[in-house]
């Protein structure tokens, strides 16, 4: 008797989207087995940093919990830190620049960190996005140092070609590599990143018990904060009440006995102030970075407590390459300027399905306003998995197919929603309103 083709599937990128496929295929072998190796450019698992702070919600925890098994579900809380009831409000508040809140949605309260199916869409839990691929990659065999430039579609399969000038050859071939994937740009060249106007600036700190005091008695205890300028800047702020002492090992301490939390820190502005030929910034030094920052902060943001506040938090980000030793967290970046982008995959009309799909930002990058990007790459796993378990192996297309099909309308109206909101805060008050796209 012949056995059944086992399916081969590559993942480039090993991020909690591509993380979260390997595993949905991988423990699902009772009902299809497939052959999956997943692949990441990075050296190591420590060689990049893994970026901010993260909001998951509803629908991104549960399409999370589909994708898993049991034993890494129960690492997440190391990720996903129980709530501290009547200290921390897991959701977002948005304030004007003087702090006042104009907009603090209702959550209902959690009785356990996932019994989410009887919550609400609204719900943001704030995540470690470092802690949470370390959580996600353990057991997972990923091929480190293998960057990805590009693929080769014969009639039998797909290879794969690597920098290394190694290649690899599979019967699928997902593109989970950010918004600068090789794979998409091979794929489908004419989906282009659209380019907001907008510089954004981020950086992960440890904050003192007293400043974090002054924020919460201006802004509230709301875990993710937005305070909106009147003349197109605004700025985030998401962060844990959970001191760095409790949950890093006696190499990470604070020169000061005082409690230290941890902070995503992110400032927007209109890229306009950045051409004026009195600029003068080196993004290869972050110290010129952050005094730029501060200074369009004075110059658009009134005399206030919370514009002290602001000003107090970006004193607090590293501003030399060698203040990374004393970082006390565990992968660090360089403080830069960047260009707010992201990718509507329904801006084009030529999308084809075939043995390459795309997941993730890869497929549909979004700005950070609502925190859907990887929420929305969870549901791409949950999805794509279940289509290939429950599609036929001798014709995984119609599987892809059904998976982009949704992806593509679900991911959009993310991407559209989210873009609608920068557009409308960076525009300042007074100018033309930005019309709905």
């Amino acid at each position: 008797m012949q056995h059944a083709k086992i399916p081969k599937v590559i993942i480039i990128g090993a991020g909690p989207g591509g993380l979260s496929l390997y595993h949905a295929l991988i423990n699902n072998k009772e009902k299809k087995e497939f052959d999956v190796k997943i692949f990441e450019r990075d050296s190591g698992p420590e060689d990049r940093w893994q970026g901010y702070h993260i909001s998951l919600n509803a629908p991104g925890i549960v399409s999370l919990l589909n994708c898993i098994p049991s034993s890494i579900a129960l690492n997440l809380p190391k990720a996903i830190p129980n709530p501290i009831p009547d200290v921390e409000f897991h959701g977002i508040s948005i304030s004007d620049e003087n702090g006042s809140i104009l907009f603090r949605p209702p959550l209902k309260q959690l009785k356990e960190l996932f019994e989410i199916e009887k919550a609400t869409d609204n719900i943001a839990i704030i995540s470690y996005r470092d802690r949470l691929r370390d959580v996600l990659i353990e057991g997972v065999p990923v091929r480190w140092g293998k960057k990805c430039i590009g693929y080769e579609e014969t009639k039998e399969g797909i290879w794969v070609k690597f920098e290394d000038g190694s290649r690899e050859f599979c019967d699928i071939l997902v593109g989970a590599d950010g918004i600068n994937s090789p794979v998409r740009k091979q794929k489908l060249p004419e989906l282009q990143t659209f380019n907001y106007g907008v510089t954004t600036v981020n950086a992960n700190i440890p904050v003192p018990k007293r400043l974090m005091d002054r924020l919460i008695k201006v802004n509230g205890n709301s875990l993710i904060q937005e305070t909106l300028g009147l003349k197109g800047d605004w700025t985030f702020t998401l962060f844990r009440l959970i001191p760095i002492e409790q949950e890093s090992d006696d190499t990470n301490k604070n020169d000061s006995d005082e409690l230290h939390y941890r902070l995503t820190l992110a400032y927007m502005y209109p890229k306009r102030l950045d051409e004026s030929d009195n600029v003068k910034v080196d993004d290869n030094d972050p110290a010129s970075v952050i005094e730029h920052v501060k200074e369009i902060i004075r110059k658009l943001r009134p005399e206030s407590e919370m514009t002290d506040v602001l000003l107090g938090l970006w004193d607090l980000a590293p501003k030399t390459d060698s203040e990374k030793e004393n970082f006390p967290f565990k992968t660090y970046l360089p403080i830069q300027r960047r260009e707010m982008r992201d990718i509507d995959p329904l801006s084009i009309n030529t999308w084809t399905s075939n043995r390459v799909t795309l997941l993730g930002d890869a497929a549909h990058a979004m700005n950070p306003i609502f925190g859907l990007g990887t929420n929305n790459a969870f549901q791409d796993a949950d999805i794509l998995s279940q289509a290939l378990l429950n599609g036929s192996s001798e014709d995984l297309i119609p599987c892809i197919q059904k998976y982009e099909n949704e992806m593509r309308i679900r991911s959009s109206a993310d991407v559209l929603k989210s873009r609608k909101a920068a557009l409308r805060q960076s525009t300042p008050i007074g100018s033309t309103k930005v019309e709905d796209t």
